[in-house]
């Protein structure tokens, strides 16, 4: 593990795959289930997508934490920020925003003006939620992406810190876990 612009941008685009990997299990599972709900559609992509933010947080949340939990064992001698997390989404993002905006400004016939918000609306399909939130128009679609920043730099600053977010949830609850799977949890990194 190096610390070369190539391999930033090559960890930085881990944040783009985890993206496409939830936008496909957005786009795999919607279709078969919209059949399902006739009435409300709406709400229902709404609070799917929600659903699928949460699956698309823990893939980037954990893909950084580990990350950055690597990057600071010194004998790799990076000695990373705690805010490299930013970078690394930051360069995620990038290709996201550009295929958005590819989306957005291609010109279509004014019969498939439908179509093409579908188009930029279901590249946006994890973050569906957040872009209706905010006002449902085009830029909001591209602002939404900033979450994805957001949580890149959530997951890497909890590595850089040794922090498990399961395990403080637990603790705030009062949930006692036996000594074996927190062993466990605590070797796998």
């Amino acid at each position: 593990m190096d610390n070369s612009l190539v391999s930033q941008i090559k960890r930085g685009l881990k944040v783009t795959v985890n993206y496409f990997i939830a936008l496909l299990i957005f786009g795999v599972f919607l279709m078969p289930l919209l059949s399902f709900v006739k009435d409300n559609a709406n709400t229902f992509v709404f609070c799917y997508s929600l659903v699928m933010f949460l699956v698309m947080f823990y893939l980037i949340y954990v893909e950084m934490r580990v990350m950055a939990f690597k990057e600071k064992r010194p004998q790799y001698n990076i000695n990373p920020s705690p805010f490299k997390g930013l970078l690394y989404g930051f360069i995620g993002i990038i290709p996201l925003i550009v295929i958005e905006l590819v989306l957005i400004f291609v010109s279509f016939p004014e019969d498939l003006l439908t179509l093409k918000k579908r188009l930029y609306q279901g590249f946006a399909g994890p973050l569906y939620w957040f872009s209706s939130l905010i006002g449902n128009e085009p830029v909001h679609y591209v602002i939404s992406f900033v979450l994805l920043v957001v949580i890149a730099f959530l997951g890497y600053y909890a590595g850089h810190k040794d922090f498990l977010l399961v395990t403080f949830v637990y603790d705030k609850l009062g949930i006692k876990r036996n000594k074996k799977t927190a062993r466990r949890e605590a070797r796998k990194f």
